[in-house]
């Protein structure tokens, strides 16, 4: 992740840093449009305590992440493995892709991933299919699942996106805890689907109805069920 480039001291303006920059970027861009979301999963180093990786993942956002054009927001999670990652919503895929060629070039992003196992980061640039206007809010769980199609299934964003809205329609809609949905696209071949809910318990028992909705069988039909990879992230900062 990081190719040894020439780094560059994170001198924002003193002032500029005294604003609590979190909570204008939150405030300014609550309605902004955005169709990318980065979500990257790590493990820290055993000897790092808690404590010290969210502070520095704080100071990351503030002097790096929250200064790149594009970004909207960012959450930084956590899961029942004692897992952590980060979820980034962009205006666009440029977006997310621009600000990954910037963050070597950080002194606050090398202290960040000094504090990562290396091996453990997983990345997954997700092109939302359907853009967005609000910024999820009121929520403490992410759910992100990612699959492949199944053999033989010829799966575009087109026919995702119809089978995603009818499970809006008709589910999700029944569910008074969750609080937004999308589905993305990884890469040519991975496909993913992202829930914003209430809390965590609630979040895994909307995701065990989708067994015994007839909706939810319908888009659970078009994947590989060997490829899902899904976990269920509560927010920490």
């Amino acid at each position: 992740m990081l190719n040894d480039p020439v780094r560059k001291q994170d001198t924002q303006d003193t002032a500029v840093q005294a604003v609590d920059v979190t909570d204008a970027n939150d405030r300014s861009l609550a309605t902004k449009a955005f169709s990318a979301m980065g979500f990257a999963r790590y493990e820290k180093r055993p000897e790092v305590a808690g404590d010290d990786l969210i502070e520095a993942c704080l100071t990351w956002r503030r002097e790096f992440l929250y200064q790149q054009p594009g970004i909207i927001r960012h959450w930084f999670l956590g899961n029942l493995k004692g897992q952590f990652a980060d979820a980034v919503l962009a205006e666009s895929p440029d977006a997310l892709r621009q600000m990954g060629e910037k963050y070597p070039e950080y002194e606050s992003s090398h202290a960040f991933m000094a504090l990562l196992r290396p091996d453990t980061v997983r990345m997954s640039p997700n092109r939302l299919l359907s853009p967005a206007q609000q910024v999820p809010e009121n929520f403490a769980c992410i759910e992100f699942g990612s699959f492949k199609a199944r053999a033989g299934e010829s799966l575009t964003a087109e026919k995702l996106q119809e089978v995603s809205t009818r499970i809006e329609q008709r589910y999700l809609v029944n569910q008074p805890e969750m609080r937004a949905h999308f589905m993305g696209q990884v890469n040519s071949s991975v496909w993913s689907e992202i829930s914003f809910v209430e809390n965590l318990a609630a979040a895994r028992r909307i995701c065990n109805g989708y067994l015994s909705d007839p909706t939810c069988q319908e888009l659970l039909s078009l994947f590989d069920p060997e490829s899902v990879d899904l976990d269920f992230w509560f927010l920490l900062a």
